[in-house]
């Protein structure tokens, strides 16, 4: 009877042994779980700034619209669009073909400058497909001094926003018309939406 009780003690041992056991690599997999979700919001947040300086972003109604950003700078060559998307100043991050495919209902097209260059910028919308008129599209201009900069992070401080209604298939339309200083401000008395054609603009 006596060798049964040891044995009986010895296998509670080894249960609350495994218990506890269990219970501090719960703990450790909890606080690895922590740790990793705490880095993966850090780099979140890192990639959330703007990958260049000077941003342009347009947005629309939900839908298989198709609206096109065109933009023109200092230097470039020729103006950047979804058939050219990388120039010398600007690059179009974003060519959104409206509902199809695309995993979310928003619409929107971006470009951002590597630097911050003064000189005569225009901003142009392009209606490649638009099954629905009218179409309104909100011009957001925003400016990071900072960006790309190691170690320096800085607010994205919007300059102007404006919104352009497209009235029919294929209209090119300027939205803006400005001038850059070379501290990154918009001249106020450059601004205008005298028309200049980008989409097929040749230098």
């Amino acid at each position: 009877m006596q060798d049964e009780h040891d044995y009986g003690d010895e296998i509670n041992g080894i249960a609350f042994r495994d218990i506890l056991l269990n219970t501090l690599l719960g703990v450790f997999a909890i606080l690895v779980a922590v740790i990793t979700m705490i880095k993966m919001e850090q780099q979140a947040k890192a990639t959330a700034e703007p990958p260049g300086n000077l941003m342009v972003t347009i947005t629309w109604p939900s839908g298989p619209t198709d609206v096109d950003l065109w933009l023109d700078g200092p230097a470039e060559p020729v103006p950047i669009g979804y058939s050219n998307k990388n120039g010398v100043l600007w690059n179009l991050l974003r060519d959104d073909l409206g509902d199809m495919p695309d995993a979310t209902p928003l619409n929107f097209e971006n470009a951002f400058t590597r630097g911050v260059v003064p000189g005569e910028y225009t901003v142009g919308l392009h209606c490649y497909r638009c099954p629905v008129l009218p179409v309104p599209v909100d011009v957001e201009i925003s400016l990071n001094k900072d960006a790309g900069k190691k170690g320096e992070k800085s607010p994205t401080k919007i300059l102007v926003t404006t919104k352009v209604e497209l009235t029919r298939q294929g209209q090119e339309r300027t939205a803006i018309n400005f001038k850059l200083n070379a501290d990154g401000s918009i001249d106020p008395e450059s601004m205008n939406s005298v028309f200049k054609p980008l989409r097929s603009a040749k230098k």
